[in-house]
């Protein structure tokens, strides 16, 4: 598994930037994200904070070099592409909007459901990161050649390596609690031009033909 590129610190262009090896930030290090400070786990929400582990129980996942007995019991099937944007996490319970939380910026939407629910792709793009990233856990990034990229936080597992390209719709990986979680749920952002530098993710998901209910946009 190809570790998170440092390049990212200083921010991915739309296009023509090639991902390195190296972890950013150190890798899993607890520095501060553009979502997620430094904790210690695990996460106790405020009373009144809809956080995913009170809709669905934060699982362990299993280790790397876990053998296939490890593995959710339902395969994950590879959905055909439908559009040219997708609901990454169709089947999910939204349970946190972009904006502040907890005293800094959640920069994305935090989508709840089973652990090991397949996550797909938002996009067709070329993965330009994968591995451990600080609060966000095991996470994912790609660049969709079009001045935006995307981004899947607290993944179980990942199932694309940097370089591939991918098709809106494919399967990327699980959904799991890794990294600062209060339970399993995928958090997802929309960046614009670089990472990071988040735009509200359902508002521009829903210009893009897809709707993700549950959090106020500008258009209602």
């Amino acid at each position: 598994m190809t570790a998170l590129s440092a390049t990212l610190a200083a921010g991915i262009g739309a296009a023509g930037v090639a991902a390195s090896a190296s972890p950013i930030g150190g890798g899993g290090d607890g520095l501060p994200t553009a979502a997620h400070a430094p904790g210690t786990p695990p996460i106790v929400p405020p009373p009144g904070d809809e956080a995913p582990g009170k809709i669905h129980d934060r699982v362990v996942p299993a280790p790397w070099n876990a053998g296939p007995e490890a593995a959710p019991a339902a395969r994950k099937t590879r959905p055909r592409p439908r559009a040219e944007w997708t609901h990454p996490n169709p089947s999910a319970v939204v349970t946190s909007c972009f904006g502040q939380r907890w005293g800094r910026l959640h920069a994305g939407v935090d989508l709840a459901a089973p652990h090991g629910t397949a996550i797909v792709a938002a996009g067709a793009g070329v993965v330009v990161a994968t591995g451990a990233h600080g609060g966000y856990g095991n996470a994912i990034l790609i660049d969709h050649g079009n001045g935006w990229l995307t981004h899947y936080g607290h993944l179980s597992a990942i199932s694309v390596q940097v370089g591939q390209r991918v098709r809106a719709g494919e399967h990327i990986g699980d959904e799991g609690s890794t990294g600062h979680s209060t339970g399993p749920h995928l958090h997802f952002e929309v960046h614009q031009g670089h990472f990071p530098n988040p735009v509200e993710p359902t508002a521009w998901m829903r210009e893009h033909g897809v709707d993700i209910p549950g959090c106020s946009t500008p258009e209602g």
